[in-house]
């Protein structure tokens, strides 16, 4: 087994080995992967924080040793709050904008030290010590009117799934990538009445499978990724468009996630 990390901004991941393929996750800036399978210019990886399998172009991955991969996973683990900030290669004298919910590792004071390299974020993190879910609000509403990319989870486009992924990441919890695997966590709510603030949505279609996703901000707003992040209007129906005045994803599952 070979490990790698992304040292760049954000790397897309890939349903097959091929350019023109669709983007089906992003890897932000410190998230590592395991490397199962080789294919000329691509590397077939899984995702450490949430087990998500893709193709990402072998040039874009920094390989990493077994050991410098312990070492990391046993290291304070840090997040950045920005929805866009710069960060220096103090070392290589060169810096590079990255997106909310990149990963850090024994940070001080804003520096740390990765793969053999001084670094510098010139913004503001936070540990992931523990789950606050008071921070998911503030943090969801930086990415507003961010446009929708299918896989996307960073400033410049996300997915339903992605927004709320990172946005859980940037409050301390790992929760996984697709809506429907979402929708599999948490304790489950029965009455949307019962529904505070924080917890997840989840929509479905006329075949009954999960679709959509959405984090709860109070009792008759919701925060979802639908053509842009976006607040509409939601109730025991579903999500209701405050542009064209209509109905546009049916509730199906409510979902808790505590500490």
């Amino acid at each position: 087994m070979e490990y790698g990390i992304n040292l760049m901004s954000v790397i897309p991941v890939r349903s097959a080995a091929e350019d023109t393929s669709e983007q089906v996750t992003q890897l932000l800036f410190g998230e590592m992967v395991m490397i199962l399978e080789k294919r000329d210019k691509w590397l077939m990886v899984q995702v450490v924080s949430d087990s998500y399998q893709g193709w990402v172009s072998a040039g874009q991955v920094t390989k990493i040793s077994y050991e410098e991969f312990v070492a990391l996973q046993g290291k304070p683990h840090w997040v950045s709050n920005d929805l866009v900030q710069l960060l220096e290669n103090k070392s290589r004298g060169y810096s590079f904008m990255i997106s909310a919910g990149s990963s850090f590792y024994d940070c001080s004071q804003n520096a740390f030290n990765l793969c053999g390299e001084e670094w510098y974020y010139h913004g503001t993190m936070s540990p992931t010590k523990t789950f606050e879910p008071e921070e998911l609000v503030s943090h969801a509403m930086i990415f507003l009117h961010t446009p929708y990319m299918w896989g996307g989870k960073s400033a410049l486009g996300a997915d339903c799934s992605g927004l709320t992924q990172v946005v859980f990441k940037m409050a301390g919890k790992v929760i996984h990538r697709d809506a429907s695997q979402q929708a599999r966590q948490g304790e489950t709510i029965n009455l949307i009445h019962e529904a505070r603030t924080g917890d997840l949505l989840f929509f479905d279609n006329q075949e009954g499978e999960i679709i959509h996703v959405g984090m709860m901000l109070d009792e008759n707003h919701i925060i979802h990724a639908h053509h842009k992040v976006r607040i509409d209007k939601v109730d025991h129906h579903g999500i209701f468009n405050t542009d064209n005045r209509k109905y546009t994803h049916q509730l199906r599952l409510i979902k808790r996630y505590d500490p």
